[in-house]
């Protein structure tokens, strides 16, 4: 199971406050080995290869899928590092995504 983390800022007028709001998307992930295709994408969004890791992700609710700057611990590391999506790659073949290609930067 893995979870990708969105933080946003929400105003509250009748406290003239903001407030940090989470939203979620999980589902299980297993990191694969970027294809030539992934690495033009890779390029062309300036990501570093040696600091980007490739995801093959499915979520536990299909359409929900990450988007660029949410957060991710990838627990396969040895020290459970913490990266940013810079990249989705989403498969819908109905319109409903069903599994997503997310690349992640440190």
């Amino acid at each position: 199971m893995i979870t990708f983390t969105r933080t946003t800022q929400t105003y509250d007028a009748a406290t003239d406050t903001m407030t940090s709001v989470a939203t979620t998307v999980t589902g299980d992930a297993v990191q694969v080995t970027p294809k030539d295709s992934d690495l033009v994408r890779f390029r062309e969004r300036d990501l570093v290869i040696t600091e980007t890791i490739l995801l093959l992700f499915t979520p536990t609710t299909y359409g929900q899928v990450p988007a660029p700057g949410d957060v991710v611990t990838w627990p396969n590391s040895s020290v459970g590092l913490e990266y940013t999506v810079r990249d989705v790659n989403p498969l819908a073949p109905d319109g409903v995504v069903i599994l997503a290609r997310v690349a992640c930067g440190r």
